[in-house]
C-alpha cells in the first residue's frame, strides 16, 4: 500500500524533538513491502498547507499521525496539542478519502478521547511496529482489523470505539532499525535538537504521577549494545550528525546495560556527544566515568523532589543518600547535569520546598536546576486515584484536557513564591524566567554557538537573568 506517515508534533520548546516513534514504524512498514512518504511537520513553515500538497500530488491509499503528546504538560501555561491535530485532520478528510489511523504515545495515552474528537477510522496503541503492518495487510486484503491486538477501530454514532490491549514487541533486536534516512536531522540539530536513540523499553518504577510503566510496560526490554552502537554509527556516517539522545525514560537503570552501552561506543571511538535522561539509582562513579568516556556531554536527573517526605509521597525508587552520591559522580567525572524539580505533590508545603533547596545547597553544584511546579494527571495512575479521592478531580473527568495535582499547601501565589525562591540560585530558574524574553533570547544564542547542553553555563549566566537576589 502507498501510506503517507505524518509526524504531527510542532512543539518547539525548548528545542523541536526528531519523531523517533514515526521513524521506527517506517522501518517496519517498509519491511512489509509498503511504499511509505514520510512528511515531518515539526519543522515545517506552514504545517497545513505542506499536508494539503502532500495529499494533491499522491495518490495514497493510507494517511497515518504520529502523536507525541497530549499537552504541553505546563501547568502555569498549559496548551493542548489537540487544536493542531484536529487541523490537519480536516485538511485530510477534505482532501482524502481513503482511512486515517492514529499513534504515537500521545494517542496511546487517551485513544478513545482522540478516536471520538476526530472521527479517525483506526488507532494504533502502544508500540506499532508490529501492529501497523498487521492492520495494513488487513485492510489490503480488504478484510476486517477486528482481533488485531492494539488497534482501535471507530465505531458508528456515540459508541465508543473498541480496541484490544496493545502487545509488546518482546524482542527488540529483531525489529529492523528506525528509518533515519527518512529524516532531515540537519533542521533539528541546528535549533538545537537531536538524535533520539532508544536503549531499552520499559520501565519498573512506581512513580504516582508517571505514564511511561503503562505506554511501555514495567518490564525491560534490553536492546543489545551492538545494535545500538550499530545505529549511532550509521547515522553519524551517513547524516554526518554528532549530537545524539538517548531517549529512554531513565538510561542508567539497568546499571549493568547502561555500562554495556558506554563500553561498545568507547570501543568505536565515534565522534559523537550524547545526553541522557537519568536517575540516582545506581548512579556512581564507575558509571560517570564510563558516561565521560563514551562521549557523554551532559545528564538531566528527574528528580521531581529530593526531601524524604515527598520522596516517599511520590513513590521515588531512590533516596537522599543516592542523590548525594548520583551529583558528586556526575561533579567528579567532569559530567555537566541539570536537575527537575517538580513541585506541588500530595502534602508537599512551602517547606518542603525550601528543605529541599537547602539539601541540594549541600549536595554537588548543579549546571542548572529547572524547578516548576503541578503534576500533570493521567488516568490509571496513582495520582489520579489520590486527585479524585482529595476532590481534587470527579472520578468522571475526562483527563483527555489537561488536568494537574497541585498541593492545597502550594496553591496561594504559587509562581512568586516558587520565584522568589528560585532566585536565591543563579543555577535555578523557575516559570517565570522561562517566560521572559531574555531567556528565550539567551536560548536562541546558546543555540547559534552550538553550546550543548543549552543548560551547560546556566550557574554562569543566570545572574544577568535577575536570579540572584539577597
Amino acid at each position: 500500500m502507498k501510506v503517507l506517515l505524518v509526524a504531527t508534533n510542532r512543539e518547539q520548546s525548548p528545542y523541536p524533538v526528531a519523531p523517533l516513534g514515526v521513524l521506527c514504524v517506517a522501518a517496519t512498514a517498509k519491511a512489509a513491502g509498503h511504499e511509505v512518504e514520510f512528511l515531518d511537520l515539526g519543522l515545517a513553515l506552514a504545517p497545513p498547507t505542506a499536508l494539503q500538497q502532500a495529499l494533491e500530488v499522491n495518490e495514497f491509499q493510507v494517511v497515518a499521525f504520529g502523536i507525541r503528546n497530549l499537552d504541553n504538560c505546563w501547568a502555569f501555561a498549559p496548551r493542548s496539542y489537540f487544536n493542531g491535530v484536529q487541523e490537519l485532520a480536516g485538511i485530510v478528510r477534505h482532501h482524502f478519502k481513503g482511512p486515517l489511523i492514529l499513534g504515537g504515545s500521545g494517542f496511546s495515552v487517551s485513544p478513545r478521547g482522540w478516536m471520538q474528537r476526530l472521527k479517525a477510522d483506526y488507532g494504533v496503541i502502544g508500540e506499532g511496529e508490529r501492529t501497523f503492518p498487521e492492520l495494513l495487510a488487513r485492510l489490503e486484503a480488504g478484510q476486517s482489523p477486528e482481533g488485531i491486538e492494539g488497534v482501535v477501530i471507530a465505531r458508528k454514532s456515540d459508541v465508543p470505539p473498541t480496541f484490544l490491549p496493545s502487545k509488546s514487541v518482546e524482542r527488540l533486536v529483531e525489529l529492523p532499525l528506525p528509518a533515519h534516512d527518512l529524516c532531515r536531522y540537519t533542521g533539528y540539530v541546528k535549533h538545537g535538537g537531536f538524535v533520539s536513540v532508544q536503549t531499552k523499553r520499559g520501565c519498573p518504577f512506581k512513580c504516582s504521577y508517571c505514564i511511561y510503566p503503562h505506554l511501555e510496560g514495567r518490564r525491560y526490554r534490553l536492546r543489545p549494545p551492538e545494535q545500538v552502537a550499530e545505529e549511532i554509527e550509521l547515522v553519524a556516517k551517513q547524516s554526518n550528525m554528532r549530537d545524539f539522545f538517548f531517549v529512554d525514560s531513565v538510561f542508567n537503570d539497568p546499571r549493568k546495560h547502561a555500562l554495556a552501552i558506554c563500553a561498545e561506543l568507547s570501543r568505536r571511538k565515534l565522534p559523537i556527544r550524547w545526553n541522557a535522561f537519568c536517575n540516582p539509582v545506581g548512579f556512581d562513579a564507575e558509571l560517570a566515568r564510563a558516561m565521560a568516556q563514551a562521549g557523554c556531554s551532559g545528564v538531566e536527573f528527574g528528580l521531581d523532589v529530593a526531601t524524604p517526605k515527598m520522596l516517599e509521597a511520590l513513590d521515588k525508587p531512590f533516596d537522599q543518600e543516592e542523590i548525594r552520591i548520583a551529583l558528586r559522580a556526575a561533579r567528579d567525572a567532569g559530567l555537566p547535569f541539570a536537575i527537575y524539580l517538580l513541585f506541588g505533590g500530595p502534602g508537599e508545603t512551602w517547606a518542603d520546598i525550601e528543605e529541599t533547596q537547602t539539601f541540594l545547597n549541600g549536595c554537588a553544584s548543579a549546571n542548572a536546576v529547572f524547578a516548576t511546579y503541578g503534576l500533570r494527571i493521567y488516568e490509571g495512575t496513582t495520582l489520579a486515584g489520590t486527585a479524585v479521592r482529595e476532590g481534587q478531580l470527579s472520578p468522571d473527568h475526562d483527563l483527555f484536557e489537561p488536568a494537574y495535582y497541585l498541593s492545597p499547601g502550594l496553591a496561594e501565589n504559587t509562581n512568586t513564591k516558587l520565584d522568589y525562591i528560585a532566585r536565591r540560585r543563579a543555577e535555578w530558574s523557575s516559570p517565570v524566567d522561562w517566560c521572559r524574553p531574555v531567556t528565550r533570547w539567551g536560548q536562541k544564542m546558546t543555540v547559534l554557538l552550538n553550546v550543548r547542553p543549552q543548560w551547560k553555563y546556566m550557574r554562569g549566566y543566570g545572574g544577568l537573568m535577575r536570579r540572584k537576589t539577597q
